[in-house]
């Protein structure tokens, strides 16, 4: 588990569990050999927007529709953000396990409506072989998201 992460769950009084699991590497991976269900595993994809980044965090099981997202941001074009960037962005985490509390870097945090239905989320903990899982509203107090509708259930895209 990341240290700074820790740090941080520790400073707000954070309730959650942490679950060890087998190395992988995309969200979907992660939540399998966590044996968790991908809607409630939450998954977070960086974005450059004109004011700067932001973090997206939605299902593992979906995509960014980031015309949706565009419209929840409210302003300008939006991209996927680059390897480079996100290394510049977020240096304490693997890429690909970033824990989604945008706030530890400065980043507002926009919350898929998916990811609000479930009782539980499970995310990344900075590394590959680390998660921890929380009660949803546990993890709304220490977010502070934007909620909206902007991810796609892979089965659904053409």
């Amino acid at each position: 588990m990341n240290p700074s992460l820790k740090e941080f769950l520790a400073s707000r009084g954070a309730a959650y569990e942490v679950v060890a699991h087998p190395d992988a590497f995309t969200a979907q991976e992660q939540a399998a050999v966590s044996h968790i269900s991908g809607r409630s595993w939450a998954k977070v994809v960086l974005v450059k927007e004109r004011d700067g980044y932001a973090m997206a965090v939605l299902p593992a099981c979906c995509t960014v529709d980031l015309n949706r997202l565009k419209g929840l941001i409210g302003h300008g074009p939006i991209r996927l953000a680059s390897l480079e960037e996100i290394l510049g962005v977020i240096s304490d985490s693997e890429p690909g396990a970033i824990a989604p509390f945008g706030g530890r870097y400065g980043l507002p945090v926009l919350l898929d409506r998916e990811l609000v239905r479930q009782r539980e989320i499970a995310m990344p903990a900075g590394d590959h072989h680390t998660a921890i899982r929380m009660r949803a509203a546990e993890f709304l107090r220490l977010a502070a998201p934007r909620v909206g509708d902007f991810a796609v259930h892979e089965k659904e895209k053409p």
